[in-house]
């Protein structure tokens, strides 16, 4: 399996994101930021972003909510609407 860019992985996900939804995009491009000066390899990156998007979609409801989880976990849309949120 060929590793992932965290780096592109949220360049992806900005580019689903409405431009109104300043806070969750200005917290991602620190995310970026953070990511393109560790090595790829580190997990650290990953984890942060995964916070990120924990803390401002906890419930996703919106279209592009669910498309950004998808681009993040690889999982398709169908299926993280399937998934029960409120349990976590």
């Amino acid at each position: 399996m060929e590793r992932r860019d965290c780096c592109q992985v949220i360049i992806d996900m900005l580019n689903e994101i409405p431009d109104s939804e300043i806070e969750i995009i200005e917290a991602l491009k620190i995310n970026y930021e953070d990511a393109f000066f560790k090595a790829p390899e580190l997990n650290i990156q990953w984890i942060q972003t995964s916070e990120t998007l924990q803390n401002y979609i906890p419930l996703p409801k919106k279209e592009w909510e669910f498309k950004i989880l998808s681009i993040f976990s690889t999982i398709p849309i169908e299926d993280i609407k399937k998934f029960d949120f409120s349990s976590n």
